[in-house]
């Protein structure tokens, strides 16, 4: 009489701890860090650091004798709030560099994704600055490190938004 009562028990037992590691699974499969393709897609994260590496190199370097190249790659490459934090930045460049006749390159140095999902991204940008005045030919290096959030549009990465955490945030 009682093994049937045991193996009853024994059934719905193991018939709860089913359904319960059903569902942890399933919580497991939804959580963010599932839907982050920067952790298991090495292609795409490859591809969106290559294009943001790209676009950086690209607007944050400037040459006094052609003004109108960094400022339209700076039109196709920005887009959002972007275009915005790009502008407040680049001002006192863009004041300077006819007179100081200003050579700024910036070559990115390593990054990281930090976030992949669908046509969105966010990076960890870290970068070298070299600024050269041809009105004395002094040059000085910096190093600067900022986040950026990008999209995809059109199959081209493009960045949305900068933060080169020296303010705060509004």
């Amino acid at each position: 009489m009682r093994w049937p009562a045991v193996l009853a028990t024994v059934t719905v037992l193991l018939g709860g701890m089913t359904v319960w590691s059903h569902q942890q699974a399933e919580s497991l499969r939804d959580a963010p860090a599932a839907r982050n393709a920067a952790l298991a897609d090495a292609a795409r994260t490859s591809e969106v650091k290559g294009g943001v590496t790209d676009i950086v190199n690209t607007v944050f370097s400037y040459d006094h004798a052609d003004i109108a190249k960094t400022e339209r790659a700076a039109r196709t490459l920005l887009v959002g709030k972007a275009v915005q934090q790009y502008d407040a930045m680049f001002a006192p460049v863009r004041r300077q560099a006819p007179q100081e006749r200003l050579v700024l390159t910036t070559t990115v140095t390593d990054g990281a994704v930090k976030m992949l999902q669908g046509d969105r991204a966010r990076l960890l940008i870290f970068a070298d600055q070299r600024s050269t005045r041809g009105s004395d030919g002094r040059t000085s290096y910096a190093a600067a490190m900022l986040a950026v959030d990008a999209v995809r549009r059109s199959g081209r990465w493009q960045i949305s938004d900068i933060d080169t955490f020296t303010a705060p945030r509004g």
